[in-house]
């Protein structure tokens, strides 16, 4: 593993880890049972007992973060290839969700009135149009490689990963003009 793949893996496993310190904050003023998923009307409708949602799902996020980031390491190794940009960008979606989601849920457990319908879609919206940027940019190389089936050619690979980026950033556009909405 190269050294910049190790120093992603180590800074997006303390930051999947770091919002820990926020429910050792405030773990006397928490609840036993804390909600960790919501109806579209923001209404709780899953609890999970306090020690599991503070600390098990970090610790779970992070362990998904290292076999994520292991694989596409891996990968790109066997392949004697440089890592895609999009990919460099997607190792840090795993810790940015963790992070928003947990505070998220320290704050709806502890009282305070959370959108969570458009705090997911912000994220969510902001995140496809990020991805939708980059798609287009992606070398026909790195595209043979992840998309299936593979592009036949050159041209129709740009003629699809530009619908593509399109397609995302029109989601994501329509992601945020619905937290209008919810």
């Amino acid at each position: 593993m190269e050294n910049r793949s190790k120093k992603v893996l180590i800074l997006s496993v303390i930051m999947c880890l770091l919002p820990m310190v926020l429910g050792i904050i405030f773990y006397n003023k928490l609840p036993e049972q804390m909600p960790i998923h919501f109806t579209v009307n923001d209404v709780p409708d899953n609890y999970a007992p306090k020690n599991f949602a503070l600390f098990g799902i970090p610790i779970i996020m992070a362990f998904v973060q290292t076999i994520c980031i292991i694989f596409t390491t891996k990968v790109n190794e066997l392949k004697n290839s440089k890592k895609p940009r999009i990919l460099k960008i997607m190792e840090w979606f795993i810790p940015i969700i963790t992070v928003l989601l947990y505070i998220i849920m320290i704050e709806v457990s502890l009282g305070s009135t959370i959108y969570v319908g458009k705090s997911i879609c912000l994220i969510l919206g902001i995140s496809f149009m990020i991805i939708g940027n980059y798609i287009p940019k992606m070398s026909y190389d790195v595209g043979k490689g992840i998309f299936h089936p593979s592009p036949k050619s050159e041209k129709s690979f740009r003629k699809m990963s530009k619908v593509m980026g399109y397609l995302f950033v029109i989601m994501g556009i329509i992601l945020l003009i619905m937290i209008i909405w919810i």
